[in-house]
């Protein structure tokens, strides 16, 4: 095959990944597959995660504090936020493909948004600069079903999303916010 030929493929597919469609298309590769988080034999079992491919992280966070946060955060990530940081709380050797400002150490959760809390109506009451909760997001149905957990809690699943809508550097959730609609993503909840 002649150099120029090669050199359009390799252009065409890496346009072809760098859509949505083309991200969701290399996840179910071996490269980005399913079986980073799900494998078929020997999967960990926990709950209401299908066929779990590695740990909960053990690794002990810094939670995020500030004055202005109204909410109260668990003493450690909980939920599917325990899942994600797995991997992301840069405790393994073994994720070498991992950009580092994609891992957290022990402090990371301490500067980023936080995790963990319920973000209920008394909470956006209390707060005055969140949307309640049962308000539309921009994803098809309300800010509880789209973007909380089932005990109503924000994690890190609530703006990104390693399944189907997320796109892309960081996954997250609707439409390519990075490119133009940085701020969407936020104004699902927070009113300013």
């Amino acid at each position: 095959m002649k150099l120029n030929a090669v050199k359009s493929r390799f252009l065409l597919a890496f346009i072809s990944i760098s859509t949505p469609a083309g991200m969701l298309a290399l996840g179910h590769t071996s490269m980005f597959g399913c079986d980073g988080c799900h494998t078929p034999h020997n999967a960990e079992v926990l709950p209401s995660v299908p066929l779990w491919n590695g740990r909960e992280s053990t690794s002990k966070f810094v939670m995020y504090s500030s004055d202005t946060f109204q909410g109260t955060a668990d003493g450690q990530p909980s939920g599917n936020s325990k899942l994600c940081l797995a991997c992301h709380d840069g405790s393994s050797s073994g994720y070498v493909w991992m950009k580092p400002d994609h891992s957290f150490g022990t402090l990371g959760l301490a500067a980023s948004h936080p995790i963990s809390f319920i973000y209920d109506s008394a909470l956006a009451i209390q707060d005055g600069a969140l949307r309640d909760p049962s308000e539309a997001s921009t994803l098809g149905g309300t800010i509880q079903e789209d973007l909380l957990d089932a005990e109503s809690k924000v994690q890190c699943g609530s703006c990104h999303d390693v399944h189907s809508s997320g796109v892309g550097d960081s996954l997250l959730r609707g439409y390519d916010y990075e490119s133009q609609h940085w701020s969407g993503l936020c104004r699902m909840c927070h009113i300013r």
